[in-house]
């Protein structure tokens, strides 16, 4: 039962997409409110307000729910990390396509925000970049389909529930997707060590695309050259090098959402 391979988020294009399991309280819960839940598996010890309204929902639309003498438990789910004595079945994610996304944002505001990732390879980055993203109220993200890491049980487990809430679009090729973008009325700005300008000067009133780079390698040269500008974080400390992406998304996406919102 559930997906127990290698959880990197890379995929074997030939099989179709299983079910798997999820596990943490909140990534449950928001399955359960926002998605679509199989099953609910309980390890028998399991208490706690989270817990309760997990049972709650569950009741409520009528997903099976069965709570298990702690040992087997950890025999079906103690390959997830973190699972904080709950698991739930449920079917691989559903990605949305470039047009539907472009779609969506316009239809929220004039002025939409969307993140493009370059090829990330780490589930851990791409979860806590999705739950920033999901708290910061970004319009969707945009993954390439090879070579990076997708939304897999792991993903949806750092993410914390925002899995569930944020859409996500994957792509066939980036640097199409770009000039996609840019057609329908999109700025992009890549995030570089070395960028145009600092990240504060920047002016993110306009519709938006930040490009984040991959761990180590950063942007790609090609997708760097349908940025309107690159954007650099100043380093006065110098000897940490680079922020960690997950780190220096963060920094961007608020920097951005408190111009947008006026903070002063």
């Amino acid at each position: 039962m559930g997906d127990k391979r290698d959880p990197s988020g890379y995929k074997d294009r030939f099989s179709p997409p299983a079910d798997e399991l999820i596990g943490g309280r909140q990534a449950v819960l928001a399955a359960i409110s926002y998605g679509k839940v199989k099953r609910i598996l309980l390890a028998a010890d399991s208490r706690g307000e989270v817990i309760a309204e997990i049972s709650t929902l569950a009741a409520g639309k009528k997903i099976p729910l069965e709570r298990l003498p702690k040992n087997d438990f950890q025999d079906q789910v103690g390959f997830i990390p973190g699972h904080q004595g709950v698991a739930a079945l449920v079917p691989p994610y559903r990605y949305s396509d470039l047009d539907q996304l472009i779609s969506a944002s316009r239809s929220q505001t004039n002025s939409p925000f969307l993140l493009m990732l370059d090829h990330l390879e780490d589930p851990q980055n791409l979860g806590a970049i999705m739950r920033t993203a999901d708290a910061a109220g970004i319009d969707g993200l945009i993954i390439p389909s090879r070579r990076a890491a997708g939304v897999t049980a792991a993903v949806r487990k750092v993410a914390a529930g925002a899995a569930e809430r944020v859409m996500v679009a994957m792509v066939t090729n980036l640097s199409q997707a770009a000039t996609r973008l840019k057609e329908a009325g999109f700025w992009l700005y890549g995030a570089e060590a070395n960028g145009d300008i600092p990240f504060f000067r920047a002016d993110y009133q306009l519709p938006l695309v930040l490009v984040i780079g991959s761990e180590g390698k950063g942007l790609s040269t090609l997708l760097r050259k349908h940025c309107d500008q690159t954007l650099s974080i100043p380093m006065p400390g110098k000897a940490a090098g680079s922020l960690n992406v997950s780190a220096a998304a963060a920094v961007l996406i608020y920097a951005a959402l408190g111009q947008r919102e006026g903070w002063s």
